[in-house]
């Protein structure tokens, strides 16, 4: 063999222990191992050196010591006084100007500035240490021996790359005239590397050689050599039980030598192998140089692995400083997340990094930040993806709050592939923990297997404890936030249901704010009708509220029933699960309900209602939702109390000026009346005369009377008999014939006055459009009614003869309004909470002549059924000025001749007189309507057909 001249083949196997070293130099190194380069040197000049790092150990050998070598900063441990009782002491220093401390400074103790160059240090130590004694065959081995290590050096050290190192280690094969070459590297408990180059054992890499090299640690050489932590040298492997056979590996004759080494400063150790197919190469005699060459490997392994180390401790220093800075830079929690993610891919180069927040609300583990090879862009929105506790790798993480490691993500049964990570092969699960909590799991996932070492595991580890604080921080800064707007958009609600009086204005804000601060699909307030025994729904606002407001239930019926009646709040999280939810109420909107948050309006102690929200749009209802819509209800109640009192107040003034307006107009009706009476005969009986003498001579006229003349007589006539027609509808107007009621249909009397005008709706090109409700029979003076309606209609007719281009548009329609089963949404409610419900006018009842008295008057409390008739026109319009006076008798705007201005006010008389009242709206430039309000409840018949 060319590493010893003196080999000869040896078939028998020979165990050696590491070489016994002398004691005759000593060298005291520190943790930084300044020392160990020359200690290795010394070696390799055949030097006997000892290296020690523990100051009681050296002193123990220091009596058979020539000289002691140590570093000046030795000499500040606690013992290091005793070492001047070494025969001679050689203290390093970095620099020339270092000088020995008082108690150093003896003849026998020398200062010497340090060379990294060792080799030129060791011919420096040359005055202080004795050359070795060699005999010249031994000589000539060792500069042989010398020139090949030298070269094992210089093709070692330049190379900290490890795995490239690694290679190296196994090529080193071929300089020490070996066939093959094995290298074996365990970290801890964990092998990190294995490979050889030997025949069928070559494709043994990655994870499969790792997992032989855990069968070699057991029952093969490597392991016997670690265990025994010595060398080994097998002079044929088919004769000794240590090689490792299996049937997939070859059985051949091989001569190997296997010797250990120790990494102290990396807890880390192993085995270097290499074999020659010639039994009895190798020898006892190999092993001191291979104990030299294991050095040069150690030390090669050993500074790649500090390098790796600290190359990693800096990428992780850098990544926790990175996400420190934007977990204390970036408050908003989504964001933060998102730059970790890309953070943490970035610097470890994985397929997918992903961030999983635990809901416990959900009990879900809910994805909130990605990044991954297959994301081409980073700002669109993360797919939605949740896990339960115990589902996949992610939800065992969280629930047994451990990390999970699966390098082989195909041999874990807890492993659910996804749909878009088909190429995953390793998946690595930190949970990120708050104190014992887990409030998410760190998710990293990898192409390749045996992706993820003890590296990477504690540095995920630490990052998710930073991860931790920085999401708690920014879930607290959401917190507050959010508490800030909820403050401040409590404020507005407030400032904005207060800003108004008008009641139903004051539900619609409520219902839209609660909506939008509770950030739910829809939100309704419903009122207490104590006196109806009912509750009915004021406002809505969101999905399906327009099918709801309005609607009635029985006091205690569904969830804002019983909240309404029982004044305690309910969070209930599926309503299908409650025997209070009313699911009728979702047939009628159209809306699904899934969960429901319900508190009462209380105000003084009573409880006037009570306001709900419906399926939140993220999570569940929680205790701090009840706070915030309790908060809420508070100043709703009282705004909508103070509404509804403004609203009663302003309708009780209403009500009264009204009645004063009403006293105003019967008494001047009462003095045109006692005014027609007393002159209407006086005025009559002239009349007559001048329409008998008038009309005789028109009979009579001889030949001679001038055509002029005739004119004359005709005009007089004409004339007379109009002033004749003012004075008997003053006589109709003066009297108070009690009307003569039948029981009649008002839609067959309306259809029969239809036909009256029909003709002169056809000539004058105006459309004719009906809407009859099916209605009641009613009990009414039939002539009176068709005197008031045909007078209606020809007004309308009349109103559209000059619309030039604008659709002429007469539309006459009844309508059945019952309030003991419904009533408007429009109406505002009373001092109970409940709907007003449309009252019939009496004779007490203010008489309404303007557009908005009406409205308000519609708006007014209608106790029993009515029967409401409308005739409306696409006319001009009544001008505003003008419509307080419609009803006054003798008011016209048509031109002299056209009209008495006796109608409108003969059919106030009439309506009046059966117990109704006519109203009227005018919008100039859009046409007008009159109602007509008929009283049913006085016919026998109605309470049968109503019930």
């Amino acid at each position: 063999m060319v590493i010893s001249n003196a080999l000869k083949p040896n078939p028998n196997s020979i165990i050696v222990a590491p070489t016994e070293l002398s004691s005759q130099i000593i060298l005291i190194d520190s943790d930084s191992q300044p020392l160990r380069p020359l200690h290795e040197a010394l070696k390799l000049r055949g030097y006997s050196t000892r290296l020690f790092y523990n100051a009681d150990e050296a002193l123990a050998h220091l009596s058979k010591t020539d000289i002691l070598l140590t570093h000046i900063s030795i000499l500040n441990q606690p013992k290091a006084g005793e070492f001047v009782k070494a025969a001679k002491m050689l203290v390093l220093a970095d620099k020339q100007i270092e000088t020995l401390p008082v108690e150093f400074q003896a003849d026998h103790i020398f200062l010497l500035k340090y060379s990294k160059d060792t080799h030129k240090l060791i011919d420096r130590l040359s005055n202080f240490i004795a050359p070795p004694l060699l005999d010249p065959e031994t000589k000539a081995d060792n500069i042989e021996h010398l020139a090949l290590l030298f070269n094992i050096n210089q093709s070692l050290s330049g190379q900290l790359e490890i795995n490239a190192l690694f290679e190296r280690i196994l090529a080193l094969a071929a300089e020490l005239k070996a066939d093959f070459a094995a290298l074996l590297v365990q970290e801890g408990d964990e092998t990190i590397y294995y490979r050889s180059t030997q025949p069928g054992r070559e494709e043994l890499i990655g994870l499969t050689g790792r997992r032989f090299a855990q069968r070699l640690l057991k029952d093969g050489l490597e392991g016997w050599v670690l265990r025994h932590n010595q060398a080994a040298v097998i002079s044929n492997t088919m004769n000794d039980s240590r090689w490792f056979r299996a049937s997939y590996l070859p059985e051949e004759e091989h001569c190997v030598i296997a010797l250990p080494f120790t990494l102290e400063r990396v807890g880390a150790r192993g085995v270097y192998l290499v074999g020659h197919k010639q039994p009895g190469y190798f020898t006892k005699e190999d092993v001191p140089l291979m104990e030299a060459v294991i050095i040069q490997i150690g030390m090669a392994i050993e500074n790649a692995m500090l390098f790796k180390n600290q190359s990693e401790r800096s990428v992780q220093l850098s990544l926790i400083n990175e996400v420190s800075r934007a977990a204390t830079s970036i408050l908003n929690l989504d964001v933060m997340l998102r730059t970790v993610v890309q953070a943490i891919r970035r610097s470890f180069v994985f397929y997918s990094v992903s961030i999983h927040l635990y809901s416990p609300a959900t009990h879900l583990v809910e994805l909130r930040a990605r990044d991954s090879l297959d994301r081409f862009s980073l700002t669109a929105p993360i797919p939605s993806t949740t896990h339960k506790l115990r589902q996949g790798l992610i939800g065992w993480s969280a629930a047994t709050n451990k990390t999970i490691v699966a390098n082989d993500v195909t041999q874990d049964p807890r492993y659910i592939a996804g749909k878009n990570n088909k190429e995953v092969r390793a998946e690595l699960c930190v949970p990120i923990r708050l104190g014992t909590k887990t409030i998410g799991v760190l998710d990293i996932q990898s192409t390749q297997l045996e992706a993820f070492d003890k590296y990477h595991i504690s540095a995920l580890e630490t990052l998710a404890d930073q991860l931790a604080i920085a999401i708690e921080n920014a879930r607290l800064y959401d917190e507050i936030n959010q508490r800030l707007k909820e403050l401040q958009s409590l404020n507005d609600i407030g400032q904005a249901i207060t800003s108004t009086l008008d009641l139903q204005k004051t539900l619609t804000l409520i219902t839209d704010h609660t909506t939008q601060l509770m950030n739910v699909a829809a939100a309704s307030v419903v009122l207490r009708d104590d006196e109806a025994g009912e509750v009915w729904f004021a406002a809505a606002s969101g999905e399906g509220s327009e099918a709801v407001i309005g609607l009635h239930m029985a006091l205690g019926q569904g969830l804002a029933g019983w909240v309404a009646d029982k004044g305690e709040a309910v969070i209930v999280p599926d309503v299908y699960a409650d025997q209070r939810f009313f699911p009728d109420m979702d047939k009628t909107s159209g809306f699904t309900t899934q969960s429901i948050l319900c508190v009462p309006l209380q105000t003084k102690g009573h409880t006037i209602g009570a306001i709900e929200v419906m399926n939140k749009k993220s999570g569940e209802f929680n205790k701090e939702d009840l706070a915030l819509l309790q908060a809420l209800a508070a100043p709703a109640a009282a705004a909508i109390e103070n509404a509804q009192l403004y609203e009663e107040q302003s309708w009780a003034i209403k009500r009264l000026a009204e009645t004063q307006r009403q006293l105003v107009q019967s008494a001047k009706l009462a003095g045109v009346g006692e005014l027609a009476a007393g002159i209407a005969h006086e005025i009559n009986n002239p009349l007559t005369t001048i329409i008998g003498l008038t009309s005789l001579l028109l009979d009579t006229k001889a030949p001679t009377t001038q055509r002029e003349q005739i004119e004359d007589l005709q005009m007089v006539n004409r004339e007379a008999r109009r002033a004749r027609d003012i004075v008997r509808g003053l006589l109709n107007f003066a009297r108070a014939d009690t009307p003569k009621r039948e029981v009649t249909n008002l839609n067959r009397l309306i259809e029969e006055c239809i036909f009256l005008v029909y003709t002169k709706s056809i000539s004058h090109k105006i459309e004719l459009r009906k809407s009859l409700e099916p209605l009641p029979e009613m009990s009414l003076d039939v002539n009176q009614m068709k005197q008031v309606i045909v007078n209606l209609l020809n007004n309308a007719i009349q109103a559209m003869q000059n619309n030039g281009d604008r659709p002429a548009i007469l539309t006459v329609s009844t309508t059945f309004v019952n309030p003991l089963t419904a009533a408007p949404a429009s109406q505002p409610p009373n001092s109970n909470g409940r709907k007003k419900r449309k009252r019939i006018l009496t004779d007490t009842t203010p008489l309404i002549t303007s557009q908005q008295d009406s409205l308000d008057l519609k708006a007014g409390e209608e106790t029993e059924p009515t029967v409401v008739c409308k005739i409306s026109d696409t006319g001009h319009g009544i001008q505003p000025e003008h419509i307080d006076k419609i009803f006054d008798p003798f008011f016209t705007t048509k031109e002299v001749g056209q009209g008495t201005g006796l109608g409108l006010s003969i059919s106030y008389g009439i309506m009046e007189k059966h117990g109704g009242h006519i109203t009227v709206e005018s919008t100039r430039g859009e046409g007008t309507i009159f109602s007509l309000t008929f009283p049913i409840s006085a016919v026998s018949s109605v309470k049968t057909q109503l019930s």
